[in-house]
């Protein structure tokens, strides 16, 4: 929790944090369901997580609060977590590299002292099969939970994906007392990793679906009740709302209204300050949306109706895999325009634009010709849109 001693400014950057995963289990809202699911597999012996689900859902900030939990700092031989990140330049070898280089740098923190498997940094390079990696972790004097974050990134055309789903089968096979939890951008575990139907009965598959109004509106209820600040009524719903499911916006949102609030010398938090701070947290949103944004609706036209056709896009009723129809696109559209009809064909040629990569791509195109549907490839991207589009003044305040 936020400290007495703490400024305005420092209690909102612990209770809101946009630019960061959360790492306190106090300000991780409604996904209590997903850490007791975790939290049975990794006390089940022989079975592994994946956890996947859209960019930007919160799967980090789930893996690192999970991480605190399962810790048994207090017992001498409790469990312990180690968590480690790829990138595109990661092979199997190297990912467990990651994992030794922790083990040996951050002793007294994992309670890994006395352990025999290594006292070299260059062990990782000696790792080549899952076989190494079970010497390693058994070597090791505590039960161990290994988090693989962003194991997306790993390249498809490597071994680390099909040498992971082996380790994950040889660990549950020969029973050793470890849990690895991979987690990545997917819509499938098929995704993830390869041969992953041959390890099915030895991995819990808990995916991350975009966060209810109820539970981002818990995020700005827990945020701003830590702080000592009062919110007006609706607020929390409003600011959960304009986030489209996507955590990223609640904490932008509640963390630029509340410094609003600071800097009018007031502790209770009514919606013009989120009105004010709408320039800001725009300027700050993750993963350069604005560059995105921009790429998108960039035209030498005056009257190119570019960032109208995609704010309806924005807007656009979309079903569970956040896929519209063309029909879906023409009211808002309509509204945006303020015109009483509109005919397809004025924007039809605005979404194939869209899905070419002068433009991004910032739509991918599914279906057949009489069913297309649309879906954002980033969908980060449609709360960001719908903020710009209140700030332009396209559409009221949500």
């Amino acid at each position: 929790m936020t400290g007495p001693d703490e400024s305005p400014i420092d209690r909102l950057s612990t209770a809101f944090t946009p630019n960061r995963p959360i790492d306190l289990p106090e300000f991780l809202a409604g996904r209590i369901p997903l850490l007791r699911t975790m939290k049975d597999a990794i006390g089940t012996r022989g079975q592994h997580v994946i956890l996947y689900g859209d960019r930007g859902i919160g799967k980090t900030s789930i893996a690192h609060v999970m991480a605190l939990l399962v810790q048994e700092p207090d017992l001498p031989n409790g469990q312990r977590t180690i968590l480690v990140h790829c990138d595109t330049n990661d092979t199997y070898g190297s990912i467990w590299r990651k994992v030794s280089q922790e083990i040996i740098l951050a002793p007294r923190k994992f309670g890994f002292v006395g352990a025999t498997a290594t006292d070299r940094l260059d062990i990782g390079d000696s790792i080549g099969s899952p076989n190494d990696a079970r010497l390693l972790i058994q070597s090791l004097p505590s039960p161990t939970v290994i988090v693989i974050d962003e194991f997306d990134r790993v390249p498809a055309n490597g071994d680390a994906k099909r040498l992971m789903a082996d380790t994950i089968k040889l660990f549950s096979d020969r029973n050793v007392r470890s849990t690895i939890v991979l987690v990545g951008v997917a819509d499938s575990i098929s995704e993830l990793i390869a041969e992953h139907r041959s390890i099915e009965r030895n991995i819990a598959q808990v995916q991350v679906d975009a966060m209810s109004i109820e539970e981002l509106a818990e995020i700005i209820q827990k945020g701003f009740g830590s702080t000592g600040m009062t919110f007006e009524n609706g607020l929390d719903k409003r600011i959960a709302h304009l986030s489209q499911g996507y955590p990223h916006y609640t904490h932008l949102l509640g963390f630029w209204t509340g410094r609003i609030a600071v800097q009018k010398s007031s502790s209770h938090v009514i919606s013009q300050f989120l009105d004010d701070a709408l320039p800001a947290a725009i300027e700050n949103a993750a993963g350069g949306m604005r560059q995105e944004y921009e790429q998108a609706t960039d035209s030498t036209q005056p009257d190119n109706l570019f960032k109208h056709v995609l704010l309806a896009c924005a807007l656009a009723e979309k079903d569970s895999r956040g896929r519209f129809g063309i029909a879906a696109i023409r009211e808002p559209l309509v509204q945006i325009l303020g015109r009483p009809s509109l005919r397809s064909v004025s924007f039809q040629g605005h979404l194939a634009k869209f899905c070419d990569s002068q433009r991004g791509p910032v739509l991918r195109r599914v279906g057949t010709r009489r069913n297309y549907r649309w879906q954002f490839t980033n969908p980060q991207l449609a709360p960001f849109i719908r903020l710009r589009g209140i700030h332009e003044g396209l559409i009221p305040p949500g």
